[in-house]
């Protein structure tokens, strides 16, 4: 029930985030991806094996438990700089994909902001900071050990009376004016009886929310660092598993027939290994003598998107790194020159490099941009 709405633009929204912000209600996948970019594949099985247990306590109405199993599996024994890392450089993109513009068109006429999660705070706090303007997240609290270890516990023994006295904290003078989740109590939405106008998700699509002109879509996501493509629901992460043992031999041939074979012959390799190169436009020549390389600035849609420019040029072409392992420089098919993420010594090695021959760099948002810009070359950009 949507109660009748003030004429006045409303001051502040708390808003649960699964299943009403994001269009899926359920958290799963997103512990999946913690567990996989912060741990690895051991962690990422384990909880998808628990996966049916998981299901059951929610169908039973164990809801608590369910996200105390999952909390626990995905995040014991890790250090919360890490979660950070994930909550920051992939979880955002997944995020990003699910919200509901419906929800997000209410939720951004408001002036203050609350969001409400399930999962640990750090998990969602810089999403719906840099991305939904957020003023505060409630969320539980991980438990880190004295040695600076996660040890899979939160604060929280009951969820439900956190949540409920988090958000009456943040409201002692006035109750918020609208209160955002789904219909039916649920193990976040308990904050519903301190809103004066409850709104329920998903949100009707004629909904007269107020001050239309600020509608604007949530800040976009410029940049995924993650190895999944796809969001990781228990039948995609079986896929996932399953198709590795192949994948690991055919990568190996991969590898094998790219070190040993030329470029012009990638587009018929590539075909029957599974792979199609189509190339449009007309690629740039090798630069002439004396004369400053190409840089091309790649989508960074995977980490081979260098090696692939490489193979449609038909000439190894230098990428620059920050963070792969050693046994991928070793692999690769192509140079690379690792930087320092010193800002000057990374410019000069740039430039350095681009007075050799061409260069390929993926950028990851601002700080390239910053970073190019001290270059102070008259490279190109493709």
């Amino acid at each position: 029930m949507v109660m009748e709405e003030a004429r006045a633009t409303p001051d502040s929204v708390v808003s649960e985030f699964e299943g009403t912000i994001l269009r899926n209600e359920d958290p799963f996948s997103y512990f999946m991806l913690v567990a996989f970019e912060a741990s690895g594949l051991i962690r990422f099985a384990a909880l998808l094996f628990l996966w049916s247990v998981i299901t059951l306590l929610d169908v039973f109405s164990y809801k608590n438990a369910a996200l105390k199993l999952m909390t626990f599996v995905a995040t014991v024994g890790l250090r919360e700089p890490e979660i950070q890392s994930v909550a920051r450089a992939v979880l955002p993109k997944f995020y990003m994909d699910d919200v509901s513009i419906d929800t997000w068109k209410v939720y951004s006429s408001c002036k203050k902001k609350v969001v409400v999660t399930r999962m640990p705070r750090v998990m969602v706090e810089m999403f719906a900071k840099e991305h939904l303007k957020a003023d505060e997240v409630i969320g539980s609290e991980l438990i880190v050990n004295r040695f600076g270890f996660v040890t899979g516990l939160t604060r929280e023994s009951d969820i439900d009376q956190s949540v409920l006295s988090r958000v009456a904290d943040l409201f002692v003078d006035r109750k918020p004016q609208i209160g955002l989740a789904r219909p039916g109590k649920t193990i976040s939405t308990t904050f519903l009886s301190l809103c004066e106008e409850h709104i329920h998700a998903p949100v009707p699509e004629n909904y007269n929310h107020r001050n239309k002109h600020l509608e604007l879509r949530p800040l976009p996501v410029i940049f995924h660092d993650g190895r999944l493509v796809k969001r990781p629901t228990p039948p995609t992460s079986l896929l996932i598993l399953t198709w590795i043992p192949l994948g690991i031999i055919l990568a190996a041939i991969r590898i094998f027939l790219g070190s040993v074979l030329p470029f012009w012959t990638t587009p018929y390799v590539s075909k029957i290994l599974g792979g199609q190169v189509i190339v449009k436009g007309k690629p740039p020549q090798p630069p002439a003598a004396g004369n400053s390389g190409v840089l091309f600035v790649c989508t960074h849609r995977t980490l081979m998107d260098p090696v692939v420019l490489s193979y449609v040029l038909e000439r190894s072409i230098p990428a620059v790194t920050y963070s792969i392992s050693r046994l991928t420089e070793i692999l690769s098919p192509i140079p690379t020159v690792r930087l320092t993420r010193v800002r000057d010594v990374d410019a000069a090695k740039i430039k350095q490099q681009l007075s050799k021959g061409d260069l390929v760099v993926c950028p990851e948002g601002v700080k390239y941009t910053a970073l190019l810009s001290e270059t102070k070359t008259s490279a190109s950009y493709s």
